[in-house]
């Protein structure tokens, strides 16, 4: 009996996180292993058509093996975006992601994959992960914030993100904060991204966050007290969006402001109790 050859491809699944400043191409195998990784700058002054088509190629190159080695076979792709993702898949984000607004993206790149598509806010998929594989795994309520470009957040119950009345993703990162902020794009005075984010530790900072965090890891008090204000602000509201039954925050750090996150994390936790919780 002769048997069947096995597949040389080897099945992935390609998950793209789409940010304000960088995009980032990981495919995974179906034990969850990282096969490839990529990062790149996110296209801002492309038309929608060549912008989509730059990322495919990205995700197409992303697959391609040395010689000698098994090929990668996507079977789906999932897109992560910041800004506003509207109930129909279309990301409303021309403040930050400009290129990709208001373009069926998913639509697109399936049909230049020949795979599945699907996209939602980056949070809302970040909270999925933790949920299914991370630090939430199992919970029944899970808050995830995302510090970058802006400020992203998801709220699962039982495992389901929670959303408007019309199925859009809640904005948080524009609710306000008490300290002052430079005026958002979105129209509004002290948003908490624009104190609060990965942008705005780079504004406190004057582009020299990895030095100032060297500093403080090393003594430093000035570069010490400024973590800690910064990690003040990051928890003043997410300690206001906590249910008041939450025992006790989880952090996960990843990403740009990840690196150097424990550097305002413990300031963040402190701000998080002394914020009165707005969830029943």
């Amino acid at each position: 009996m002769t048997g069947t050859a096995p597949d040389p491809n080897l099945e992935v699944s390609v998950g793209v996180d789409l940010g304000g400043t960088d995009t980032r191409v990981v495919a995974l195998d179906l034990d969850g292993t990282v096969r490839r990784d990529t990062t790149l700058p996110t296209p801002h002054d492309l038309p929608p058509s060549q912008a989509v088509a730059v990322l495919a190629d990205v995700i197409a190159d992303s697959l391609r093996s040395p010689p000698g080695h098994p090929g990668l076979r996507v079977v789906g792709v999932g897109i992560g975006a910041s800004g506003p993702i509207d109930p129909h898949g279309v990301i409303r984000n021309p403040d930050t992601l400009p290129a990709f607004s208001g373009a069926p993206l998913t639509h697109l790149v399936a049909e230049q994959l020949g795979v599945p598509c699907v996209i939602d806010n980056d949070a809302v998929t970040a909270a999925i992960g933790e949920h299914r594989h991370g630090a939430g795994r199992g919970s029944a309520a899970l808050l995830t914030v995302t510090l970058g470009t802006g400020i992203g957040v998801g709220l699962l119950l039982a495992g389901a993100p929670v959303r408007a009345a019309d199925g859009s993703h809640p904005e948080a990162g524009h609710l306000t904060i008490g300290e002052p902020a430079p005026a958002c794009y979105c129209g509004l005075l002290h948003c908490w991204e624009q104190a609060a984010s990965r942008t705005a530790l780079e504004r406190l900072t004057s582009g020299q966050t990895t030095d100032i965090a060297a500093r403080a890891q090393a003594g430093d008090t000035s570069s010490q007290d400024l973590f800690r204000r910064y990690g003040a602000l990051v928890g003043e509201l997410a300690g206001r969006l906590r249910p008041k039954r939450q025992r006790s925050p989880g952090t996960r750090r990843g990403g740009g402001t990840g690196t150097v996150g424990a550097r305002y994390v413990k300031a963040c936790v402190t701000g998080w109790w002394l914020r009165r919780p707005a969830v029943p």
